[in-house]
């Protein structure tokens, strides 16, 4: 129901509240099915999940414009000065830049939280966790490239990822 009806969030603790409903859940479900039940685990589990979540946000900034969303929080928006105005006019200047270096830093230190997850798994899930931690890091490093050009260029991750992700996965510190 909040997908439908909540286009735009007032703080960065209303915006974690919506992904401790939305996404936090899915990675919970996860660690039980594998059978790990840990206070630690599912800390670090909602952060990786949260980071997830706020990362697909900055990354499809353009596709949720155009549905009438705006994931950036009012409050960054404010501090920032950045104007959803230069968003109509697909223009992303310098307090939009602003804005999502704020945001991408938030995100950067939810995944952090989690990087100890994948350690304190075992046999195929390490694995997959690995991987999903590095990949959302690696489009978070695209929406920073992107800088501007994020709204008018989605970053993704693609076949020449691929050797990068495996080899971090395969040799993870």
């Amino acid at each position: 129901m909040q997908d439908v009806r909540v286009k735009r969030y007032a703080s960065w603790p209303e915006l974690l509240d919506y992904c401790r409903r939305s996404a936090n859940p899915i990675g919970r479900l996860v660690l039980r099915v594998h059978g790990y039940r840990d206070e630690t685990m599912d800390r670090e589990s909602d952060a990786i999940c949260t980071a997830l979540q706020l990362t697909n946000f900055w990354q499809d900034l353009e596709r949720d414009w155009v549905k009438g969303r705006v994931y950036v929080p009012r409050d960054v928006l404010m501090t920032t000065g950045a104007d959803e105005t230069d968003l109509a006019r697909g223009q992303l200047a310098g307090p939009w830049q602003a804005a999502l270096r704020d945001v991408v830093c938030r995100t950067r230190h939810l995944f952090e939280q989690g990087r100890p997850l994948p350690d304190r798994v075992s046999g195929r899930l390490r694995w997959e966790l690995r991987a999903t931690w590095l990949g959302g890091g690696r489009i978070l490093d695209r929406v920073e490239a992107l800088g501007p050009d994020v709204f008018r260029s989605r970053p993704t991750l693609g076949w020449t990822d691929a050797p990068g992700l495996i080899w971090h996965t395969l040799f993870w510190r």
